[in-house]
């Protein structure tokens, strides 16, 4: 492979596809100040809007990039829109029960007690753009539209990815140190390296519409009791439900389908959800499939697998781009440390192994809520005005908290995942803590997320994590043994105390030492009695090298289609 010098020295990493993951991957590896170029064969504009589900943990990791207030404010739909799901006959019929959580976009709301940041509901239309500007800020990160991928080439030394102008067609050949596909479902990339998706593929036709409709968001107020994120309603077996898009006038359906779905049909689908013959403007649809699949492996030697080219699920707790989101972190950190020369040379293995099991947990979760949803049955009964329709209604209302209320109160889900088997973590001998998808339990427990503590100057501890290691302090715990073996390693570690006493009580030890993505590696009482081993393992330097096993070395292969989503 030519221009081997001239690519290790670059230090650059590729990024192939502009969508949630591949911008927030860009915006963690550059706010760590490493180089990287995204290419994404689209002109930047959001197509469809779908994922509108942010959740605390991605809110979290914006707050750090320091535009969680910017998505909150300019947000759509507005701050104040009410954070409501609501299960009704139909958006003007009655009501079965609803799940109320405030409002969307205002701060940490009802998760106060958890976390600086709760969860927003954001559309794509307002989610994309925003990590895009984040991203291009950054000094050292190129966002390239109208470039697709054509071949690329990896090596012991790096990767070259030949890339086409789509406007000119011209070709060029960048050079990475390492190249990310966050190109989606569909992922060339994934396909050209043989990395096959296990699990259980398209449960279902499905298909969506984006709308506008002036009329509607005034039937929820006169007859839903106020203005919701989503209507799910039992009209029809299609169960067609509607989420808001702009919070005024434009919105998106979903229905399940039995058979091949006709577009033409997509009006009266809508009418039928709102149970009022309203006025409709189709602005676009398309068909969709939910997906129960995770890839076999994320890692081929230099080219690494994110988001929905690693794992594809149902929309059903908007657990999608928060999971993928979530691997770009995980991933951009180990990068950043690998090619600041700090990272050991297992670290990079490290990715899969944490993050393969939470998308399996996700993908598994996500399924869950699907077969729950597809339990509910339409009953004409629901729209009886008489005694037994008000029965029949107070019975489906109890069903459908019990079988899809954690879907709403996903915390453990959002928070609450852990890197239980981590070879990057250090375990301390003690019990998991409980790990579901409707409860979140703060805890120390390595490969925890560590616990948001309001510190006395206003900010979070969370605030405090993100350069380095941060060695939280509590009691009389002396740091310096492994503030002098982090020097030693060439570790980056700040030392954070915490005075007030609920706060050390709530960080379980005297000692938490938590990785630079805010998850807890290590925990004690006191020193531990070999502080290098510790750092050493934490920062992948103890474990065997990556082995090679993957086929095709140095060979060039087609990436087909780069950055189609599904």
């Amino acid at each position: 492979m030519s221009d081997q010098h001239e690519r290790a020295g670059s230090r650059r990493v590729l990024v192939v596809g502009a969508g949630p993951v591949g911008l927030a991957l860009a915006t963690e590896l550059g706010w760590r100040g490493v180089p990287v170029t995204v290419i994404d064969q689209g002109d930047g504009r959001v197509p469809f809007p779908a994922g509108e589900a942010i959740f605390s943990r991605t809110m979290e990791h914006l707050r750090r990039w320091g535009c969680a207030k910017e998505a909150r404010t300019e947000s759509a739909p507005a701050p104040d829109y009410p954070h409501r799901t609501v299960f009704a006959t139909s958006a003007t019929g009655r009501v079965l029960t609803d799940f109320d959580y405030g409002v969307t976009n205002r701060s940490a709301g009802v998760y106060t007690p958890l976390t600086p940041e709760g969860p927003a509901f954001l559309s794509k239309f307002s989610f994309v753009p925003l990590l895009a500007r984040t991203a291009g800020e950054l000094p050292g990160v190129e966002i390239r539209y109208g470039t697709r991928l054509e071949t690329m080439e990896q090596d012991s030394d790096g990767v070259l990815a030949v890339v086409r102008d789509v406007a000119s067609g011209a070709t060029e050949t960048l050079a990475g140190t390492y190249l990310v596909a966050c190109d989606g479902g569909r992922s060339g990339i994934r396909r050209a390296l043989g990395i096959e998706f296990e699990g259980m593929f398209a449960q279902g036709h499905n298909f969506a519409v984006h709308f506008r409709a002036p009329q509607l968001l005034d039937l929820l107020r006169e007859r839903l009791g106020g203005p919701a994120v989503q209507i799910h309603t039992l009209s029809s077996a299609r169960r067609p439900y509607i989420t808001v898009v702009n919070g005024v006038d434009e919105w998106r359906l979903s229905v399940y389908l039995d058979e091949e779905p006709d577009p033409d049909d997509a009006v009266a689908w809508i009418r039928e959800a709102a149970g009022a013959p309203i006025d409709v403007e189709i602005l676009a649809a398309q068909p969709w499939s939910g997906h129960c699949v995770v890839a076999r492996t994320y890692r081929d030697r230099r080219v690494f697998l994110a988001g929905d080219a690693a794992h594809l699920l149902w929309p059903k707790g908007g657990f999608g781009a928060n999971t993928g989101i979530g691997d770009a972190v995980d991933l951009g950190w180990k990068l950043a440390a690998t090619l600041q020369g700090w990272g050991g040379p297992a670290l990079l293995d490290s990715y899969e192994q944490e993050r393969r099991p939470i998308a399996v947990r996700n993908v598994t979760e996500a399924s869950s809520n699907w077969r729950a949803d597809a339990r509910l049955v339409p009953d004409p009964v629901l729209d009886r005005m008489d005694a037994e329709g008000e029965r029949r209604r107070h019975e489906m209302g109890e069903e459908i908290r019990r079988s899809r209320g954690k879907e709403f109160r996903c915390t453990g889900v959002q928070l609450g995942y852990r890197y239980s088997s981590s070879p990057i973590c250090v375990p301390d001998g003690s019990p998991e803590p409980p790990d579901e998808p409707d409860e979140y339990v703060p805890s120390t427990w390595p490969g925890c997320r560590a616990p948001h503590v309001w510190l006395p100057d206003g900010s979070s501890v969370l605030d405090r994590f993100g350069r380095g290691f941060t060695l939280v302090v509590s009691g009389f715990a002396d740091p310096t043994p492994l503030v002098r073996a982090a020097r030693r390693c060439g570790v980056p570690l700040t030392v954070l105390r915490l005075t007030d006493p609920a706060a050390a009580e709530l960080y379980e030890r005297p000692l938490v030492l938590v990785r630079p993505d805010g998850h807890v590696g290590w925990r004690g009482r006191q020193s531990p009695a070999d502080p290098v081993a510790v750092l050493d393992k934490l920062r992948g330097a103890t474990l065997p090298p990556p082995d090679g096993k993957a086929a095709g070395a140095g060979r060039a292969v087609s990436a087909g289609v780069g950055t189609h989503l599904v």
